[in-house]
């Protein structure tokens, strides 16, 4: 798996929060829903249900975070400020992980066994060519980008803080008042993470 993850040049993967979320996050880690709802009822979920059946995981994406639900998200409250998280892509390999080949919750991801949507085959998947879709040339992605940009994967356990490396904001002042509060992690100001992935127009 770790020579798969390299030989896409995965750099790491991503995922999405609401900004009040982010000072635990760091402070903590990255926890599953079914670990907050009993742990921690003052976090923020992205959603009031998780229609994929697994909250004992952690929904993450490859390369560019899975816009389709994060745009509406972000639409539904604009006042909210949101933030996207990288994680080291050590986690693919290190942690027991299910890949999407679309999104998690979608019946055609669903239909498939579980067990089916773990190891090097599964993962393989995420990169194939879609049926009915332009070839990942014409879609203009690069070789770290799942073909869908639904792809989600889910990581079936917490994630440290040791594994972040670090944080894009929805705004540029944010990244001076977190490297003063939480020193060791990279933060940054990346409007292309709060923008639709290059080929959004042959997914529409």
């Amino acid at each position: 798996m770790k020579k798969q993850v390299e030989k896409r040049e995965i750099e790491f993967i991503l995922h999405f929060t609401r900004l009040e979320n982010l000072k635990s996050i760091l402070d903590n880690g990255l926890k599953t829903r079914e670990y907050l709802e009993t742990n921690n009822p003052e976090a923020i979920f992205n959603d009031d249900y998780r229609y994929d059946g697994f909250k004992n995981s952690i929904c993450c994406s490859i390369c560019h975070p899975n816009y389709k639900m994060f745009f509406p998200l972000r639409q539904a409250d604009p006042k909210n400020e949101w933030v996207v998280i990288g994680i080291k892509k050590d986690i693919i390999w290190e942690k027991d992980c299910a890949f999407c080949i679309e999104n998690a919750a979608s019946n055609n991801v669903t239909s498939i066994p579980l067990e089916k949507r773990k190891g090097k085959k599964a993962f393989k998947k995420l990169f194939k060519e879609v049926k009915g879709k332009p070839t990942r040339e014409k879609l203009g992605i690069n070789k770290a980008c799942p073909t869908n940009p639904q792809a989600e994967i889910l990581v079936f356990d917490n994630i440290s803080s040791q594994d972040i490396v670090g944080v894009a904001f929805q705004k540029s002042d944010r990244v001076k008042e977190y490297e003063k509060s939480h020193k060791g992690f990279n933060f940054v100001y990346h409007k292309a993470f709060f923008i639709p992935r290059v080929d959004w127009r042959d997914w529409q």
